[in-house]
C-alpha cells in the first residue's frame, strides 16, 4: 500500500471513520480510510510516491513472471476505496482500536502483509465506486483519442456459496423463450495475480465524509478474466445432477420493475446473481502512453438470494464503475512510469467528472443475508 503525502516510512498516517461506499458486507461496521491530512511538499510528494510505485511494480511483476512463466502480463487498473475494517474476532479483542488510531506509514505497509491470524485489523479495496457525471467523462475519453467499440456487453451470472473458491455460472438467454437463462458457461476466480494499492489524499474533497470525489487506484498485476471450466469437470461435479436449463426467470410486474425467480433446487448452492453491462473504450491514437490501453465503464445490479427464492429488491447497485486494462510486453522502468501515469490519469479525471451537483452514482440497498452461517463447501 502506498499513500500519498507520506513522504517518508515514518509518515503518520491517521486511520479517520469513513461512511461512505463499502463493500456490502462491511455495512454499518467500524470502517475507516488511512489518510495524511497535509498539503506540504506537493511535488517532492509526488515523485516519492511514484518511485515507490515503480520500485513495487518491477519487483511484483518479476516475481509474478518468473513464479508462472509467462512472456506477457495482464495488467488491470481499478478505482475505488482502500479502507479499514475488523472481523468479530478483532471487534472483540481490539474494541475501539481503529477510529482515529494513527500509525506510521511502514507499520501499515507490514500489517498488510501480516498473516490473517495475527492481524488486528484487515484491508481491503472497494472497486464499486463509480463517477456520477458519465457524459463529461465519455466526452474526455474522446478528446483523449478513445473510440468506443459499439460492443455493449450484458452478462448475467450466478456465483457459487463456497467456502475457498468462487465459481461462476455465466447465464444466457433460451432461444425459444427469453424470459428463461440458461447456463453458458463455468467460470472460475484467477487467483494468481498480485496487485498495488495506491491510497489518495483526502485534503481536498468536496465530500468531507465519504470521499466520493477522490479515487484510490489498484493496480493488478497478472490479473485475466476469469478461467473457464468444463461443465462436466470433476472439479465441480456436483453440477452433474442439477437441470441448468431455465434456471433462472425474468418477469415484470405492474410497475415495469423486473422481478427474477431462481430453480429451487439450485438455490441452496448459490449465494448472489449478478447482472453487468460494460460499456468499451479502445485506444486509437499516437500518444505512446495509452497504446494498447482499454477502459471500460461497468454498470452492475446484485442481488441476494439467501433468503428468497424470487428477487424483486437489489442489495447492490452500481453505476459509472471505471476499469481500465493492457497487456504488457515490456518489463522496464519506463513501462512502470507508464503504467503509474494511466493510473493516476484515471483517478484524477474521476475525481473531476464526480459532482455534487448531480444525483449520487449507488445505492446500497440491504446487506446480504447471514450467508457465512451456513456456507458449506459443494464438490
Amino acid at each position: 500500500m502506498l499513500i500519498e503525502k507520506a513522504t517518508s516510512a515514518q509518515s503518520q498516517i491517521q486511520l479517520i471513520p469513513y461512511s461512505g461506499i463499502v463493500n456490502p458486507e462491511h455495512m454499518n461496521q467500524m470502517n475507516c480510510v488511512p489518510t495524511v491530512n497535509t498539503d506540504d511538499n506537493v511535488d517532492d510528494d509526488i515523485n516519492h510516491l511514484e518511485n515507490l510505485f515503480i520500485e513495487d511494480f518491477i519487483r511484483k511483476s518479476k516475481d509474478f513472471r518468473d513464479n508462472e512463466q509467462i512472456n506477457s502480463l495482464p495488467v488491470e487498473i481499478r478505482l475505488g476505496t482502500v479502507y479499514t475494517y475488523q472481523n468479530r474476532r478483532q471487534q472483540n479483542q481490539y474494541p475501539n482500536s481503529l477510529y482515529y488510531r494513527t500509525i506510521s506509514a511502514q507499520s501499515l505497509r507490514n500489517e498488510e502483509r501480516r498473516p490473517r491470524k495475527d492481524k488486528d485489523f484487515l484491508i481491503t479495496f472497494n472497486k464499486n465506486k463509480g463517477i456520477n457525471n458519465i457524459q463529461m467523462f465519455e466526452y474526455e475519453l474522446t478528446c483523449a483519442g478513445f473510440r468506443s467499440t459499439n460492443d455493449l456487453q450484458l452478462t448475467y451470472r450466478l456465483y457459487l456459496r463456497y467456502q475457498t473458491k468462487r465459481l461462476i455460472l455465466e447465464l444466457k438467454r433460451n432461444t425459444n423463450d427469453e424470459r428463461f437463462f440458461s447456463v453458458k458457461r463455468l467460470l472460475k476466480y484467477s487467483t494468481k495475480y498480485t496487485h498495488i494499492d495506491v491510497v489518495k489524499s483526502k485534503y481536498n474533497t468536496n465530500y468531507p465524509e465519504t470521499f466520493d470525489d477522490i479515487f484510490d487506484i489498484r493496480t493488478s498485476i497478472g490479473k485475466v478474466d476469469e478461467e473457464e471450466l468444463h461443465i462436466n469437470d470433476d472439479y465441480c461435479n456436483f453440477i452433474h445432477i442439477k437441470d441448468l436449463n431455465q434456471c433462472v426467470f425474468e418477469t415484470k410486474s405492474n410497475n415495469g420493475d423486473l422481478i427474477y425467480q431462481f430453480n429451487r433446487n439450485l438455490l441452496p448452492y448459490f449465494d448472489f446473481f449478478q447482472i453487468k453491462q460494460t460499456i468499451i473504450y479502445d485506444y486509437s491514437c499516437m500518444d505512446s502512453r495509452f497504446f494498447g490501453l482499454r477502459v471500460l465503464i461497468e454498470h452492475q445490479t446484485g442481488y441476494d438470494l439467501c433468503s428468497s427464492s424470487k428477487t424483486t429488491t437489489p442489495c447492490l447497485e452500481t453505476n459509472n464503475v471505471i476499469m481500465a486494462k493492457l497487456l504488457s510486453f515490456d518489463f522496464t522502468e519506463d513501462e512502470a512510469k507508464r503504467i503509474w501515469t494511466i493510473g493516476t490519469w484515471l483517478s484524477d479525471l474521476a475525481t473531476q467528472c464526480t459532482n455534487q451537483d448531480l444525483p449520487n452514482n449507488k445505492i446500497v440497498c440491504r446487506r446480504p443475508g447471514q450467508m457465512n452461517s451456513y456456507r458449506h463447501t459443494v464438490r
